[in-house]
């Protein structure tokens, strides 16, 4: 028998998604606010509560992530100090590499889990790179700019999942999220591109380039939610930590955010410098 919109929604309990929610904005707008030294403690907690979560998924032993916490400076700090255009060279790498590293986990053929200096190289890139982004991001742009972004974020988590328990029948990927649909995509990126559209003026962008870059940014969230899952997936857990009641561990929180983050920082600095 089918169930009912009602069950759907009581077998999603909210409760603690809620408490989390209402627990961790207020940090987060803090901490966007003060700028400074508040934006990169709390940048810097969550990449290095990520790389420990990561190293943990991965069963890295001590000398791969020591080597692993290395290679995640080196990249920060190149994300940090290198200028554009040539900024846009670490995107296109990044983007390569987490490209490769999709093919590597969706693949039914690999044993990811067996690969520590791959997993190793991975780590570094897939956490340091929208680190270092989001530091740039905030301290050469105004609060505003970095919170267009989070709400585009956010509109795409809330469509996608309440459309996905209201309406999806059609499953994304069965074999790595079976509870995401796409139906429930679909509502994602045409919410995601709203909520561009009608925060342009915080982004310094026209609007009809700020919905193109809702649409970008959400599809980016999507695809890094997909990743993790089946990095989960392939370690034969549900969540990555247990610190976000509701939630999951950081990765589970902010898995979109980090892929889309440095894709989201190189639209805002070309666009609104050709605007």
């Amino acid at each position: 028998m089918e169930e009912t919109l009602t069950g759907r929604f009581q077998r999603a309990f909210l409760g603690p998604r809620l408490l989390t929610a209402v627990a961790g904005i207020p940090v987060v707008f803090l901490a966007l606010w003060g700028g400074g030294p508040w934006w990169i403690a709390l940048t810097v907690a969550i990449g290095s509560l990520g790389r420990w979560e990561f190293d943990r998924m991965h069963t890295l032993r001590p000398p791969h992530r020591a080597g692993g916490l290395l290679l995640s400076l080196a990249a920060l700090g190149l994300t940090i100090i290198v200028e554009m255009p040539e900024w846009g060279v670490v995107v296109a790498g990044w983007a390569a590499v987490i490209a490769a590293a999709a093919m590597w986990y969706f693949s039914p053929r690999t044993a990811a889990m067996s690969q520590p200096v791959l997993s190793t190289v991975l780590g570094a890139v897939y956490l340091a790179v929208p680190t270092g982004s989001l530091l740039r991001w905030r301290l050469e742009h105004a609060p505003w700019s970095v919170l267009a972004f989070l709400v585009v974020v956010w509109a795409n988590d809330i469509s996608a999942y309440f459309v996905g328990i209201a309406a999806g029948r059609h499953r994304l990927a069965p074999r790595i999220s079976p509870g995401k649909s796409w139906e429930g995509a679909v509502a994602g990126v045409g919410a995601g591109a709203l909520a561009g559209f009608l925060t342009a003026a915080w982004l310094g962008i026209p609007p009809a380039r700020a919905a193109v870059f809702g649409a970008f940014v959400t599809i980016a969230s999507q695809l890094g939610d997909l990743l993790e899952s089946a990095m989960k997936r392939r370690a034969g857990l549900k969540d990555s930590g247990a610190l976000l009641p509701g939630h999951g561990g950081i990765l589970d929180r902010f898995d979109g955010i980090l892929v889309a983050s440095p894709i989201a920082y190189f639209l805002v600095r070309l666009w609104a410098a050709g605007s």
